[in-house]
């Protein structure tokens, strides 16, 4: 237990296999598709749209801003557990040669985001004869470094503040970070190296700082489990895991759909099934970020059948993931203990799933009227996401019922 190398070492073994272990179901065939339709359709779109770019576009400033977000979100990856805030107290000494690998993988993980999106933005840049070929070199050498110093430098900022007004810090680096990315497209050499330097200076600021502080264990460990849970909440679209902890939400400003509960009467199981969609995060932002995707798909596809495709797909997993979702728990519910009659549940699911899927495709709808202006396209769009719906909840439903 001493050496905190192999302790690295089992738990990122450890943490490279949980991954594999629920990114073969996130990962088949039928995400590839879609992943496939909407590439190669936002490809085309993009590349059209090169052809007729004004010159005068800021591609420098859009393209500064991107990468600056991408290289300021940089939290420390550390697999920390629970149990570290008492075996490791005897080797806080030591603490630095665990947290050097964790940063290494932090830096290594989470470098491939801003690559790519320079590498989406390289078009762009040479259209707009923004830059030349050195400094587009100068710029991929910077991003290196940018993140490098920046996931230390948050590190650092959490480590001394246990992460008290970290977007304070994040706003900061953004600045740095978007006006070096901007003077380096332009060419400003001067701004560049005093950008540079500031950057340096700002990141040995709060490494001083952090050598005069102990530990904060409770806050990485947090940071860590937050982390993992997300990735849980991910995975958990595509299948069950049992890591999962679900979370519930007021969210006040939708009180006024929830309407009156009425115990008692016939609309009892209407909402109490309205007030769980509501209230329950993973259902209602699955629901919210499908129906943005399906928006986002409208706005930016130019070919109705992809469109059609596309939006029909996201209208399906939303029906079918919500009907499981709104079904669990089963075996004993809280409103077992009303006088409510056993058949109205399944009722109101149909219910409920159907109405948040006609808003769906009010807004899916609403969508695609920005790409395809008043036409039929929009109508038959939010007409395949009803039909898809309404068959899946169908469907769905009557089988749970057999079974």
């Amino acid at each position: 237990m001493n050496n905190l190398r192999e302790i690295w070492g089992s738990r990122f073994v450890h943490y490279i296999t949980e991954l594999q272990k629920y990114l073969k179901y996130v990962f088949t065939g039928h995400l590839a598709i879609v992943l496939v339709f909407t590439i190669g359709a936002g490809g085309f779109t993009y590349s059209e749209w090169l052809k007729e770019v004004p010159a005068e576009f800021p591609a420098a400033l859009l393209t500064a801003l991107i990468l600056g977000l991408a290289l300021t979100f940089s939290p420390p990856v550390t697999l920390l557990k629970p149990a570290d805030t008492v075996y490791f107290l005897p080797l806080e000494q030591k603490l630095i040669t665990y947290m050097k690998r964790a940063l290494s993988w932090s830096f290594y993980s989470q470098l491939p985001l801003p690559f790519i999106l320079y590498i989406v933005a390289l078009p762009l840049l040479s259209a707009t004869g923004t830059g030349s070929k050195m400094e587009y070199i100068v710029i991929a050498v910077l991003i290196l470094v940018i993140k490098r110093v920046f996931i230390e430098s948050e590190y650092n900022f959490r480590h001394v503040l246990d992460g008290k007004g970290i977007w304070l810090d994040r706003a900061v680096r953004f600045l740095l970070a978007g006006t070096i990315i901007y003077a380096g497209l332009e060419g400003s050499l001067i701004i560049l190296l005093i950008i540079g330097v500031l950057i340096v200076l700002y990141n040995f600021y709060w490494r001083k700082k952090r050598m005069l502080k102990p530990f904060p264990y409770d806050h990485f460990i947090s940071l860590e489990q937050n982390r993992m849970m997300r990735f849980y909440r991910f995975a958990n679209y595509f299948t069950d895991v049992p890591h999962l902890k679900g979370s519930i939400s007021r969210r006040a400003w939708l009180g006024f759909a929830m309407g009156s509960p009425n115990f008692g009467k016939p609309v009892a199981q209407p909402y109490l099934i309205r007030r769980t969609f509501i209230r329950t995060d993973d259902i209602f932002w699955l629901w919210v970020r499908l129906t943005a995707l399906s928006a986002l798909g409208a706005i930016f596809i130019p070919f109705p059948i992809v469109v059609f495709i596309f939006a029909g797909a996201l209208a399906f997993a939303s029906a079918v993931q919500l009907i499981h979702a709104l079904r669990a728990g089963d075996d004993f519910r809280m409103d077992m203990l009303f006088p409510e009659k056993e058949d109205t549940r399944p009722d109101a699911i149909k219910r409920i799933v159907r109405t948040v899927q006609w808003i769906q495709a009010a807004v899916v709808t609403c969508a695609a009227l920005y790409l395809y202006g008043v036409s039929v396209t929009p109508l038959l769009v939010g007409a395949v996401i009803l039909i898809i719906s309404e068959a899946t909840i169908r469907l769905t439903v009557e089988k749970k019922e057999y079974d």
